[in-house]
């Protein structure tokens, strides 16, 4: 079967209930957020998460009347960015075994207003990629990142890495009819059978929270 982004998007679209895929000739409005835009901000030496990150601190302080830890917000922030591509890739190729283009020029989402996740994504490019060129997208774009991300606490090359692989793992796990799921977990070298994340979130930071389920904190 021959795809189009339209195509896909429409496929994407239905896999995942909070989440929301478009084509899109350019970025579809002013509350929108460009991944290249963000991504040459940050790479040249700005800090265009900190309002994303100050919203959940703000969201943590008032539910738990502390001063929030800033790892957990640094950490979820990460990891929300990364999973734009790494579930528009992994789904896709799951599904089909090809993929939108998700360099960082074909992608923009859309925060929800009051969770901050990506609840809508753009597809902006009209290219449709084999598996290969996927994974190596998804690879440069969220090295771009993660190379880059600086918020204001240590965190190391195997954290912010290890947040990728767990998006991957998560996408190519999502579709019930992922017949394609073993060889994009080859390309994306991802271990489908791997029950224990390989990045923290720091939820457990938070007041009378417990460490989420697959936590590598809890392990053995």
């Amino acid at each position: 079967m021959t795809y189009t982004v339209g195509r896909l998007a429409g496929r994407l679209d239905g896999e995942v209930s909070w989440l929301s895929v478009r084509a899109a000739v350019g970025v579809p409005g002013a509350e929108w957020v460009s991944c290249a835009e963000l991504l040459a901000e940050q790479g040249a030496g700005g800090d265009p998460t900190l309002e994303w990150r100050q919203a959940l601190l703000d969201d943590y302080g008032r539910e738990y009347g502390i001063e929030p830890p800033q790892q957990v917000a640094a950490m979820f922030v990460l990891m929300w960015y990364v999973s734009v591509p790494a579930i528009v890739a992994g789904i896709s190729t799951a599904l089909t075994g090809v993929s939108p283009d998700v360099s960082a020029e074909s992608l923009a989402f859309r925060k929800h207003p009051t969770a901050h996740y990506p609840m809508e994504v753009a597809l902006l490019s009209e290219r449709v990629v084999p598996l290969e060129e996927a994974a190596r997208q998804v690879e440069e774009h969220t090295r771009a990142f993660t190379d880059s991300y600086q918020p204001g606490v240590k965190m190391s090359s195997r954290q912010k890495r290890g947040a990728v692989e767990d998006e991957l793992r998560a996408a190519l796990r999502l579709p019930e009819e992922a017949v394609q799921a073993a060889m994009a977990a080859e390309a994306f070298r991802i271990d489908l059978e791997q029950k224990v994340r390989t990045s923290c979130c720091f939820v457990y930071a938070l007041p009378n929270v417990n460490p989420c389920g697959g936590c590598p904190r809890i392990k053995g």
